[in-house]
């Protein structure tokens, strides 16, 4: 029985992650940090709006120029995780990890629900 030899070269390239999988990984990391950075987002934004003198939760909305100095902070951190999952998911798609499109589109949904979550009771209110 004849046995083929392989040089460690070509086994340790066989097993190495592609980077596909590397960048799927990532985004998966992102999508997991999404609800660490929901509540981030909750601090901040709350935080900001007390100290700006206005109490959270009230019946009547603090000005837009509060609103919005607490909000955009806040916003940025909540969709941070999201958009790099939607980044991600993308490159890993495009270097042939196809599942990369899952990570990629609850990113999507997850910034489009922020935007929408955040914006419409203030719109709505006007």
């Amino acid at each position: 029985m004849m046995s083929v030899q392989r040089s460690p070269a070509t086994v340790s390239a066989r097993r190495a992650p592609t980077k596909g999988k590397r960048l799927l990984r990532f985004a998966w990391i992102s999508v997991a940090l999404i609800p660490v950075a929901f509540v981030a987002a909750m601090l901040i934004g709350e935080g900001l709006i007390s100290l700006q003198g206005y109490e959270s939760g009230a019946d009547q909305f603090p000005p837009l120029g509060v609103t919005l100095l607490a909000a955009i902070p806040a916003g940025l951190v909540m969709s941070t995780p999201a958009v790099a999952a939607v980044v991600f998911g993308f490159r890993a798609r495009r270097h042939g990890a196809s599942t990369g499109i899952i990570p990629a589109v609850i990113g999507i949904l997850v910034v489009a629900y922020g935007i929408l979550a955040n914006s419409l009771p203030r719109i709505l209110r006007m």
